[in-house]
């Protein structure tokens, strides 16, 4: 084989991959995960100028407060500063993923059905946490909450405004008058108060269990749970996933109780903690 035959093959077998690969299946091919656009005008950046309120922008540009506070994730409203990109949204709720979270999942919390949410994201399979949707023209927005709540330096916003009637440690024992540990603190509200999930988890527990009545348990994913006990009715299910503000249940007299109230309590890798350093 002379010496221009040989360059001619050694040049085929190059090329010859390249163009073979437009007749190889996408889905064969590889690589990194790349998620669908969010639905086009759906939001814009903003970068926080000095003696911006978050009111304000809310006011400038025609967007719902509660929508600010729900696409930005934020549990200090009022706590903006200048350099801070916050998303405005357009059209609805732009909501991230988070791990553990669905469809269905999101449509409770919401109020707005799968299929809109699909529709609007044009989804064809199941979203992955990271990713970005747009939730068109939400019904509810809990995270709202946060701003009658939550607050700078807090890690949970408070799950209702209550008179603060029990702390946490040791006590006597309301009903039996002995000495007792209280593992949480008790907040005195009238029955049926709405009751709001203190940060984003999962429902681990919802049901009747002992001196707690009926009891919520969120599991928050890094090692800290909160309880919500006392309640007159639950309102979510073992494995849904709530939004922080959420509405899990309403307050109410059940368990071991002397009075209506709600029985809050925050775990750390399942070990009683005081509630009040870690809220607003």
């Amino acid at each position: 084989m002379n010496k221009d035959l040989a360059l001619a093959v050694l040049v085929g077998l190059f090329f010859l991959p390249l163009l073979l690969l437009p007749l190889v299946s996408q889905e064969d091919l590889g690589g990194p995960l790349s998620f669908p656009p969010v639905a086009s005008g759906s939001f814009r950046s903003y970068v926080v100028r000095s003696g911006d309120t978050l009111a304000g922008l809310a006011d400038r540009y025609g967007i719902p407060l509660s929508w600010l506070v729900a696409s930005n994730g934020l549990l200090a409203p009022g706590a903006i500063y200048p350099g801070q990109e916050l998303v405005l949204p357009q059209g609805g709720v732009l909501h991230t993923l988070r791990a553990g979270q669905g469809l269905a999942d999101l449509a409770a919390t919401y109020g707005v059905s799968e299929e809109e949410i699909r529709k609007a994201n044009g989804l064809s399979g199941d979203p992955l946490p990271g990713q970005r949707l747009l939730i068109p023209e939400p019904r509810t927005v809990p995270q709202a909450a946060v701003l009658e709540l939550g607050g700078e330096g807090g890690r949970f916003i408070w799950p209702l405004k209550g008179r603060l009637t029990s702390l946490f440690g040791p006590r006597t024992h309301p009903i039996y008058g002995t000495p007792d540990f209280h593992t949480g603190i008790d907040l005195a509200v009238p029955e049926g108060t709405q009751v709001h999930a203190a940060a984003p988890g999962t429902v681990t527990w919802a049901g009747t269990r002992g001196g707690y009545g009926l009891l919520v348990i969120v599991d928050h994913g890094d090692g800290y749970s909160t309880y919500y006990g006392h309640l007159s009715r639950i309102l979510v299910h073992v494995g849904q996933f709530v939004e922080v503000g959420q509405v899990i249940g309403l307050s109410g007299n059940t368990g071991l109780s002397t009075g209506p109230h709600l029985h809050f309590e925050i775990r750390n890798l399942g070990e009683p903690i005081d509630p009040l350093p870690l809220l607003p």
